[in-house]
């Protein structure tokens, strides 16, 4: 197991459209994985349940993958051992999982049966209200993300022509042809994750995965919007010449990509203005250019109002989810007192034998 390799990711992401899931991908019962699902409400220790597996297998060796919390990127929603096919995923709202084949290829683990209901039942009142103020600032920030995502859509991506988006996909179908080599018989595998999120903490990204995967990469300009098409046609490429591939999905609009990850070659594609693009060795590619420099003169001071207007509103946004974080904190120093740590851990120590590391 010399090959270790340790992946952060988040699988779901606060996004223009709400809540975005990429859950049901996260493990396929069709390769044999077996999926623990826990339930459990807030403070039940999720969360550290999943750090000691991760940990465990971390120390025994093993790669791991760890899906990160969007809402707050210091938890965790699950765990993956490949090597074990084995996965941990919290099964609660708004990710909500369900077993497959129970007994098969999934079962649930019940973490809030180490509750003491009785004692967490006297402070219900205060509960409620928490639980009713939190609800409300994740409404707002989504209704913040939502005109910031109408924003990009319909006014930053008018900034380029259809024509000019056409000729960035032509620019880089001479890097696919470069890069990819000839076309196999069997097409690779596209798996969508995000490497960036919009969080209590603002935007957070990933990038230390995308440096593990990869040790190339090409960075597209994207003021004008037109990476997105050319990344779209160099996942398809790269699956169709035969290479697995990691579509990274952009963390405020999540029909568009923001990066493609291609493991099997080393190799990744970036847009500029992603978090991810933090001092990469890369090669530079002028998308922007592409488009007609009079006309861009004369929306230039559109173009940085639109901008701004987009970064306010997803600051709002992120800022009430750090105000509905707080609110969360505080139901959990309610309920933490009030759960059986001692017995958790039992459980994590029995599933950690189980698993033989």
């Amino acid at each position: 197991m010399n090959d270790q390799r340790i992946l952060r990711y988040f699988l779901g992401g606060n996004t223009s459209s709400g809540f975005y899931s990429l859950y049901d991908s996260f493990v396929s019962p069709s390769d044999d994985s077996f999926l623990w699902v826990i339930k459990g409400g807030p403070g039940c220790g999720k969360s550290s349940f999943m750090k000691m597996l991760g940990s465990a297998a971390e120390n025994a060796g093993f790669s791991v993958e760890y899906d990160v919390c969007s809402g707050d990127p210091g938890s965790l929603d699950g765990i993956f051992i490949p090597e074990l096919k084995t996965a941990y995923i919290d099964g609660t709202a708004p990710h909500t999982a369900d077993t497959h084949m129970a007994a098969v290829d999934s079962a649930y683990l019940d973490l809030g049966a180490y509750y003491d209901y009785e004692a967490i039942g006297d402070c219900k009142n205060e509960l409620r209200q928490l639980y009713g103020g939190c609800s409300l600032l994740y409404k707002k920030a989504y209704s913040a993300f939502a005109a910031a995502g109408a924003l990009q859509n319909g006014w930053q991506d008018e900034f380029s022509t259809q024509s000019e988006k056409e000729e960035a996909v032509k620019r880089v179908s001479g890097i696919a042809l470069r890069e990819f080599g000839k076309r196999h018989r069997e097409k690779g595998l596209i798996k969508r994750r995000f490497l960036s999120a919009l969080t209590c903490n603002g935007l957070s990204s990933l990038p230390e995965t995308a440096v593990s995967l990869c040790n190339r990469f090409y960075v597209f300009e994207n003021r004008l919007r037109m990476a997105a098409p050319a990344l779209n046609y160099l996942c398809v490429a790269a699956s169709e010449a035969g290479h697995d591939v990691i579509a990274c999905l952009n963390p405020l609009t999540p029909e568009k990509i923001e990066a493609v990850l291609l493991p099997s070659l080393s190799l990744g594609f970036i847009t500029d203005d992603s978090a991810l693009n933090n001092e990469l060795d890369a090669r530079r590619i002028r998308l922007d250019a592409l488009a007609d420099i009079e006309r861009l003169k004369k929306t230039r001071a559109e173009l940085r109002r639109c901008e701004k207007l987009t970064e306010a509103l997803v600051f709002e946004g992120c800022s009430n989810l750090y105000g509905a974080k707080l609110m969360h904190d505080e139901i959990e120093s309610i309920i933490n007192p009030n759960v059986d740590f001692d017995s958790i851990g039992a459980l994590a120590r029995k599933h950690v034998k189980a698993l033989g590391i």
